[in-house]
């Protein structure tokens, strides 16, 4: 499969976010990952016993997944669409470096699995929306919205958070009992 055009540029500018990620957390904040709490094994016993009201929970993930997808889906509407998508993938690639950088730091090879465990059953919708996304802000003149296109988007959506709230939860509560 070739990558075309804009697509290695969006490529790029992911593993360009990643490696500032893998580097920041390596290089200018090595003590801040080493103090953090939220990998420290008090933490991450704290998180098994914790009871999750759904609900409440629910009502969050819409807030705080929703916002950002509003602000990215009103980009869209404007010139610097094309900006917004790469500045985007910048943030989530230097997001997803330090955070993989934090997991092998504090908890080694386990740190890997916690952080797959931790993201896969969403990640997988939230990506899916993202590229849906992002592929008609980078094609847009080529490519119009349609009713499929937001069928498909709010689907991806809610599938992600659904799954953060009831299947995540569950998912790595199992693994940290492993650890």
């Amino acid at each position: 499969m070739r990558i075309q055009g804009e697509q290695k540029y969006v490529l790029l500018a992911g593993m360009t976010g990643f490696l500032l990620g893998i580097c920041s957390a390596n290089l200018w904040m090595k003590q801040y990952v080493l103090d953090i709490g939220i990998l420290n094994q008090y933490f991450l016993e704290q998180y098994n016993r914790a009871d999750i009201v759904y609900e409440a929970y629910l009502w969050y993930l819409v807030k705080s997944r929703g916002t950002p997808f509003v602000l990215l889906l009103a980009a869209a509407g404007t010139r610097y669409r094309k900006m917004a998508v790469m500045l985007t993938v910048v943030w989530l690639g230097f997001c997803f470096g330090m955070v993989i950088c934090m997991a092998i730091i504090k908890l080694g090879s386990k740190g890997i699995v916690l952080i797959v465990t931790a993201l896969a059953p969403q990640g997988i919708f939230y990506a899916m929306a993202g590229i849906a996304l992002f592929r008609y802000m980078l094609e847009y003149p080529m490519v119009r919205w349609d009713a499929g296109r937001s069928i498909r988007l709010g689907l991806f959506l809610m599938l992600g958070i659904i799954t953060e709230c009831y299947v995540n939860p569950v998912l790595t509560g199992l693994f940290l009992k492993t650890l």
